[in-house]
Protein backbone atom coordinates (compact mmCIF):
# COMPACT_ATOMS: atom_id res chain seq x y z
CA UNK A 1 0.00 0.00 0.00
CA UNK A 2 0.87 3.20 -0.51
CA UNK A 3 1.29 6.91 1.72
CA UNK A 4 2.12 7.93 4.91
CA UNK A 5 0.13 8.04 8.06
CA UNK A 6 -0.27 10.38 11.12
CA UNK A 7 -2.77 11.11 13.03
CA UNK A 8 -4.89 11.20 16.35
CA UNK A 9 -4.14 8.45 18.99
CA UNK A 10 -6.30 5.98 17.85
CA UNK A 11 -4.67 5.45 14.71
CA UNK A 12 -1.51 4.15 16.52
CA UNK A 13 -2.86 0.72 15.58
CA UNK A 14 -2.41 1.27 11.95
CA UNK A 15 0.94 2.39 12.41
CA UNK A 16 2.08 -0.26 14.23
CA UNK A 17 0.57 -2.44 11.99
CA UNK A 18 2.73 -0.73 9.39
CA UNK A 19 6.43 -1.50 11.42
CA UNK A 20 6.02 2.63 12.43
CA UNK A 21 5.67 3.90 16.26
CA UNK A 22 3.94 7.40 16.87
CA UNK A 23 3.76 9.14 19.56
CA UNK A 24 0.10 9.77 21.04
CA UNK A 25 -1.30 13.67 20.21
CA UNK A 26 -4.70 15.15 21.30
CA UNK A 27 -4.48 17.09 17.58
CA UNK A 28 -2.66 17.07 14.58
CA UNK A 29 0.61 15.47 14.50
CA UNK A 30 2.89 14.42 12.29
CA UNK A 31 5.06 11.37 11.45
CA UNK A 32 6.18 8.58 8.58
CA UNK A 33 5.23 5.36 8.26
CA UNK A 34 5.75 2.24 5.80
CA UNK A 35 3.35 2.00 3.54
CA UNK A 36 0.42 0.01 4.68
CA UNK A 37 0.61 -3.87 4.40
CA UNK A 38 -3.27 -5.15 2.64
CA UNK A 39 -6.12 -5.04 5.36
CA UNK A 40 -4.67 -1.91 6.97
CA UNK A 41 -7.68 0.35 5.83
CA UNK A 42 -6.78 4.04 5.85
CA UNK A 43 -6.53 6.79 3.23
CA UNK A 44 -8.74 7.37 0.11
CA UNK A 45 -10.85 3.96 -1.35
CA UNK A 46 -12.27 4.93 -4.72
CA UNK A 47 -15.22 3.95 -5.15
CA UNK A 48 -15.20 2.43 -9.35
CA UNK A 49 -17.86 3.33 -11.45
CA UNK A 50 -19.45 0.89 -14.14
CA UNK A 51 -18.61 1.31 -17.37
CA UNK A 52 -21.39 1.23 -20.11
CA UNK A 53 -20.63 0.82 -24.17
CA UNK A 54 -22.95 2.36 -26.10
CA UNK A 55 -25.60 -1.30 -26.24
CA UNK A 56 -25.83 -0.73 -22.76
CA UNK A 57 -22.81 -3.85 -22.05
CA UNK A 58 -20.42 -3.47 -19.15
CA UNK A 59 -17.09 -2.95 -21.17
CA UNK A 60 -14.71 -4.77 -18.95
CA UNK A 61 -11.81 -2.73 -20.47
CA UNK A 62 -12.48 -0.27 -19.07
CA UNK A 63 -13.59 -1.66 -15.89
CA UNK A 64 -9.79 -2.93 -15.74
CA UNK A 65 -8.67 0.52 -16.68
CA UNK A 66 -10.36 1.92 -14.06
CA UNK A 67 -8.24 -0.13 -11.69
CA UNK A 68 -5.20 1.06 -13.23
CA UNK A 69 -6.04 4.27 -13.03
CA UNK A 70 -6.93 4.49 -9.36
CA UNK A 71 -3.22 2.21 -8.89
CA UNK A 72 -1.49 4.92 -10.56
CA UNK A 73 -3.24 7.69 -8.65
CA UNK A 74 -1.63 6.14 -5.31
CA UNK A 75 -4.74 5.07 -3.70
CA UNK A 76 -5.60 2.98 -0.78
CA UNK A 77 -8.12 1.16 -1.88
CA UNK A 78 -11.04 0.58 -4.33
CA UNK A 79 -14.62 -0.75 -3.65
CA UNK A 80 -16.96 -1.88 -6.38
CA UNK A 81 -20.41 -2.02 -7.32
CA UNK A 82 -21.81 0.35 -4.56
CA UNK A 83 -24.67 3.15 -5.13
CA UNK A 84 -21.65 5.37 -7.55
CA UNK A 85 -21.14 1.82 -9.07
CA UNK A 86 -24.64 1.43 -9.66
CA UNK A 87 -24.90 -2.40 -8.14
CA UNK A 88 -28.62 -2.01 -8.41
CA UNK A 89 -28.63 -2.09 -12.47
CA UNK A 90 -26.18 -5.17 -12.49
CA UNK A 91 -27.17 -8.84 -12.84
CA UNK A 92 -25.63 -11.54 -10.39
CA UNK A 93 -23.43 -12.69 -13.05
CA UNK A 94 -22.27 -9.17 -14.35
CA UNK A 95 -21.43 -8.55 -10.28
CA UNK A 96 -19.13 -11.91 -9.93
CA UNK A 97 -17.46 -11.20 -13.03
CA UNK A 98 -16.53 -7.97 -12.54
CA UNK A 99 -15.41 -8.75 -9.05
CA UNK A 100 -13.17 -11.14 -10.96
CA UNK A 101 -11.75 -8.57 -13.24
CA UNK A 102 -11.25 -5.60 -10.59
CA UNK A 103 -8.79 -8.42 -8.04
CA UNK A 104 -7.39 -9.53 -10.99
CA UNK A 105 -6.42 -5.82 -12.60
CA UNK A 106 -5.25 -5.14 -8.92
CA UNK A 107 -3.45 -7.79 -8.73
CA UNK A 108 -2.86 -7.40 -4.82
CA UNK A 109 -1.00 -3.93 -5.71
CA UNK A 110 -4.02 -1.94 -3.03
CA UNK A 111 -6.94 -3.10 -1.06
CA UNK A 112 -10.15 -4.36 -2.83
CA UNK A 113 -13.58 -4.54 -1.01
CA UNK A 114 -16.47 -5.85 -2.99
CA UNK A 115 -20.33 -4.94 -2.26
CA UNK A 116 -22.08 -7.37 -1.30
CA UNK A 117 -25.51 -6.15 -0.64
CA UNK A 118 -28.54 -7.65 -1.68
CA UNK A 119 -32.35 -8.04 -1.23
CA UNK A 120 -31.81 -10.98 0.66
CA UNK A 121 -29.45 -12.50 3.15
CA UNK A 122 -28.58 -15.82 1.17
CA UNK A 123 -28.01 -13.68 -2.05
CA UNK A 124 -25.68 -11.34 -0.33
CA UNK A 125 -23.55 -14.17 1.33
CA UNK A 126 -23.47 -15.75 -2.22
CA UNK A 127 -21.52 -12.55 -3.51
CA UNK A 128 -19.67 -12.49 -0.07
CA UNK A 129 -18.49 -16.27 -0.66
CA UNK A 130 -17.54 -15.23 -4.16
CA UNK A 131 -15.50 -12.24 -3.21
CA UNK A 132 -13.28 -14.23 -0.59
CA UNK A 133 -12.89 -17.18 -2.39
CA UNK A 134 -11.03 -14.35 -5.22
CA UNK A 135 -8.68 -12.77 -2.83
CA UNK A 136 -11.09 -9.95 -1.68
CA UNK A 137 -9.46 -8.13 1.32
CA UNK A 138 -13.09 -6.67 2.83
CA UNK A 139 -16.73 -6.69 1.73
CA UNK A 140 -18.98 -3.99 2.17
CA UNK A 141 -23.03 -4.17 2.28
CA UNK A 142 -25.62 -1.45 2.52
CA UNK A 143 -28.19 -3.00 5.16
CA UNK A 144 -31.20 -4.47 3.69
CA UNK A 145 -33.09 -1.91 1.97
CA UNK A 146 -36.64 -3.44 0.49
CA UNK A 147 -39.79 -2.78 2.17
CA UNK A 148 -40.02 -2.41 6.36
CA UNK A 149 -36.60 -3.30 8.03
CA UNK A 150 -35.94 -2.28 11.43
CA UNK A 151 -32.53 -2.75 13.78
CA UNK A 152 -33.18 -6.57 14.87
CA UNK A 153 -33.52 -7.49 10.67
CA UNK A 154 -30.60 -5.60 9.56
CA UNK A 155 -28.47 -7.44 12.50
CA UNK A 156 -29.93 -10.71 11.41
CA UNK A 157 -28.34 -9.76 7.46
CA UNK A 158 -24.82 -8.45 8.88
CA UNK A 159 -24.87 -11.66 11.63
CA UNK A 160 -25.65 -14.04 8.30
CA UNK A 161 -22.54 -12.55 6.46
CA UNK A 162 -20.09 -12.96 9.38
CA UNK A 163 -21.24 -16.34 10.30
CA UNK A 164 -20.44 -17.39 6.49
CA UNK A 165 -17.22 -15.46 5.63
CA UNK A 166 -14.22 -14.25 7.49
CA UNK A 167 -13.53 -11.09 5.93
CA UNK A 168 -13.88 -8.03 7.35
CA UNK A 169 -17.11 -6.20 6.66
CA UNK A 170 -17.89 -2.21 6.18
CA UNK A 171 -21.38 -1.31 7.69
CA UNK A 172 -22.50 1.20 4.91
CA UNK A 173 -24.61 3.73 6.84
CA UNK A 174 -26.50 6.08 4.02
CA UNK A 175 -30.18 5.59 5.03
CA UNK A 176 -33.56 6.07 3.50
CA UNK A 177 -33.90 4.65 0.91
CA UNK A 178 -30.94 2.51 1.28
CA UNK A 179 -32.09 1.02 4.88
CA UNK A 180 -32.68 2.33 7.96
CA UNK A 181 -29.99 4.94 9.18
CA UNK A 182 -27.99 2.83 11.70
CA UNK A 183 -27.67 4.39 14.96
CA UNK A 184 -24.07 4.97 16.06
CA UNK A 185 -24.71 2.89 19.24
CA UNK A 186 -25.53 -0.17 17.10
CA UNK A 187 -22.93 -0.24 14.97
CA UNK A 188 -20.50 0.03 17.85
CA UNK A 189 -22.27 -2.85 19.85
CA UNK A 190 -21.71 -5.13 16.66
CA UNK A 191 -18.32 -4.55 16.40
CA UNK A 192 -18.16 -5.05 19.94
CA UNK A 193 -19.83 -8.70 18.97
CA UNK A 194 -17.51 -9.63 16.30
CA UNK A 195 -14.71 -7.67 15.23
CA UNK A 196 -15.62 -8.16 11.57
CA UNK A 197 -17.96 -5.25 11.97
CA UNK A 198 -15.62 -3.22 13.50
CA UNK A 199 -15.47 -0.96 10.41
CA UNK A 200 -18.10 1.64 9.10
CA UNK A 201 -18.85 3.61 6.25
CA UNK A 202 -20.62 6.51 7.45
CA UNK A 203 -22.70 9.13 5.80
CA UNK A 204 -26.09 9.73 8.44
CA UNK A 205 -25.22 13.50 9.14
CA UNK A 206 -23.56 14.65 10.94
CA UNK A 207 -20.89 12.68 9.90
CA UNK A 208 -17.87 14.34 11.67
CA UNK A 209 -19.92 14.14 15.07
CA UNK A 210 -20.76 10.45 14.44
CA UNK A 211 -16.94 9.69 13.46
CA UNK A 212 -16.02 11.36 16.91
CA UNK A 213 -18.35 8.69 18.27
CA UNK A 214 -16.99 5.70 16.47
CA UNK A 215 -13.37 6.89 17.12
CA UNK A 216 -13.78 7.58 21.05
CA UNK A 217 -15.76 3.83 21.34
CA UNK A 218 -11.86 2.52 20.83
CA UNK A 219 -13.32 -0.95 19.20
CA UNK A 220 -13.60 0.34 15.70
CA UNK A 221 -10.82 -0.52 13.24
CA UNK A 222 -12.07 1.50 10.10
CA UNK A 223 -14.07 4.60 10.11
CA UNK A 224 -14.48 6.39 6.92
CA UNK A 225 -17.01 8.38 5.17
CA UNK A 226 -18.17 9.05 2.16
CA UNK A 227 -20.40 11.74 0.60
CA UNK A 228 -17.64 12.28 -2.26
CA UNK A 229 -15.13 13.39 0.34
CA UNK A 230 -16.35 16.84 0.90
CA UNK A 231 -15.91 17.51 4.60
CA UNK A 232 -13.05 15.26 4.65
CA UNK A 233 -10.42 17.38 6.13
CA UNK A 234 -13.05 18.01 9.21
CA UNK A 235 -13.73 14.13 9.50
CA UNK A 236 -9.86 13.29 9.50
CA UNK A 237 -9.20 15.44 12.61
CA UNK A 238 -12.73 13.90 14.64
CA UNK A 239 -10.68 10.40 13.89
CA UNK A 240 -11.74 9.49 10.76
CA UNK A 241 -9.27 6.97 9.27
CA UNK A 242 -10.12 8.24 5.51
CA UNK A 243 -13.29 8.55 3.07
CA UNK A 244 -14.59 6.46 0.08
CA UNK A 245 -14.86 8.80 -2.66
CA UNK A 246 -16.07 8.42 -6.63
CA UNK A 247 -12.87 7.18 -8.84
CA UNK A 248 -12.37 10.24 -11.34
CA UNK A 249 -10.38 12.39 -8.89
CA UNK A 250 -8.90 9.80 -6.76
CA UNK A 251 -5.38 11.09 -7.42
CA UNK A 252 -6.21 14.65 -5.96
CA UNK A 253 -7.85 13.21 -2.99
CA UNK A 254 -4.81 11.00 -2.42
CA UNK A 255 -3.02 14.25 -2.16
CA UNK A 256 -4.82 15.72 0.09
CA UNK A 257 -5.32 12.87 2.48
CA UNK A 258 -1.12 12.09 2.23
CA UNK A 259 -0.78 16.28 2.86
CA UNK A 260 -3.29 16.21 6.21
CA UNK A 261 -1.96 12.94 7.84
CA UNK A 262 1.43 14.56 7.46
CA UNK A 263 0.44 17.63 9.29
CA UNK A 264 0.39 19.84 6.01
CA UNK A 265 -2.96 21.48 6.71
CA UNK A 266 -2.73 24.48 5.21
CA UNK A 267 -1.37 23.21 1.72
CA UNK A 268 -3.84 20.06 1.73
CA UNK A 269 -6.85 22.79 2.55
CA UNK A 270 -4.98 24.75 -0.74
CA UNK A 271 -5.43 21.68 -3.15
CA UNK A 272 -9.12 20.67 -1.18
CA UNK A 273 -10.18 24.34 -2.62
CA UNK A 274 -9.66 23.24 -5.79
CA UNK A 275 -10.96 20.06 -5.67
CA UNK A 276 -14.67 21.11 -3.93
CA UNK A 277 -16.40 23.15 -7.06
CA UNK A 278 -15.98 19.39 -8.49
CA UNK A 279 -17.22 17.87 -5.80
CA UNK A 280 -20.28 20.43 -5.99
CA UNK A 281 -20.84 19.57 -9.98
CA UNK A 282 -20.80 15.91 -8.59
CA UNK A 283 -23.45 16.32 -6.00
CA UNK A 284 -25.66 18.27 -8.60
CA UNK A 285 -25.26 16.14 -11.95
CA UNK A 286 -24.36 12.54 -10.05
CA UNK A 287 -23.44 10.21 -12.12
CA UNK A 288 -23.16 11.65 -15.37
CA UNK A 289 -20.62 14.16 -14.18
CA UNK A 290 -18.37 11.16 -12.76
CA UNK A 291 -18.38 9.57 -15.89
CA UNK A 292 -18.01 12.53 -17.95
CA UNK A 293 -14.71 13.08 -16.24
CA UNK A 294 -14.24 9.61 -16.79
CA UNK A 295 -13.63 9.72 -20.34
CA UNK A 296 -11.98 13.48 -20.16
CA UNK A 297 -8.96 11.50 -18.27
CA UNK A 298 -8.92 8.82 -20.87
CA UNK A 299 -10.27 5.88 -18.27
CA UNK A 300 -14.12 5.53 -20.06
CA UNK A 301 -14.78 5.23 -23.73
CA UNK A 302 -17.86 6.35 -23.18
CA UNK A 303 -20.23 8.51 -20.19
CA UNK A 304 -23.00 5.77 -21.15
CA UNK A 305 -25.84 5.15 -18.18
CA UNK A 306 -27.15 2.03 -18.48
CA UNK A 307 -31.24 2.35 -20.39
CA UNK A 308 -30.83 6.38 -20.74
CA UNK A 309 -30.16 8.02 -23.95
CA UNK A 310 -28.81 10.97 -23.55
CA UNK A 311 -29.28 12.73 -20.07
CA UNK A 312 -25.67 13.74 -19.62
CA UNK A 313 -24.44 17.24 -19.11
CA UNK A 314 -25.05 19.73 -21.90
CA UNK A 315 -22.73 22.37 -23.15
CA UNK A 316 -23.44 25.13 -20.85
CA UNK A 317 -22.55 22.47 -18.04
CA UNK A 318 -19.38 21.30 -19.87
CA UNK A 319 -18.18 25.19 -20.22
CA UNK A 320 -18.27 25.67 -16.56
CA UNK A 321 -16.78 22.13 -16.01
CA UNK A 322 -13.87 23.21 -18.12
CA UNK A 323 -13.60 26.76 -15.83
CA UNK A 324 -12.96 24.88 -12.77
CA UNK A 325 -10.97 22.19 -14.24
CA UNK A 326 -8.35 24.72 -15.33
CA UNK A 327 -7.74 25.10 -11.39
CA UNK A 328 -7.39 21.92 -10.81
CA UNK A 329 -5.37 20.64 -13.92
CA UNK A 330 -1.82 20.78 -11.93
CA UNK A 331 -2.77 18.54 -9.22
CA UNK A 332 -4.19 15.88 -11.83
CA UNK A 333 -0.95 13.02 -11.25
CA UNK A 334 -2.57 10.09 -12.82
Amino acid sequence: MKGSISRRDFLLRSSAAAGACCALFASWSACSAPAAPAGDFHGIFAILQTPFNNDDQVDWGDLGREVNFCVRAGDHGLVWPQLAGEFYLLSEEERTRGAEVILGAAAGQTNVVIGVQAPSSGLALKFARHAEAHGANALIALPPYLGSVGLESAASYYHTLAQGVKLPIFIQNTGAPWGPALPTEFVIQMARENPQFAYIKEEVAPVARRIGEYARSGVMKGIFSGSAGRNLLDELSHGAAGTMPASQFTDVSVQIYNLATQGKIPEAREIFEKLLPMINLEEIYGLPFMKEVLVRRGVFTTAKLRGIAGGGLDDLDRRELDEWWKELAPYLKA
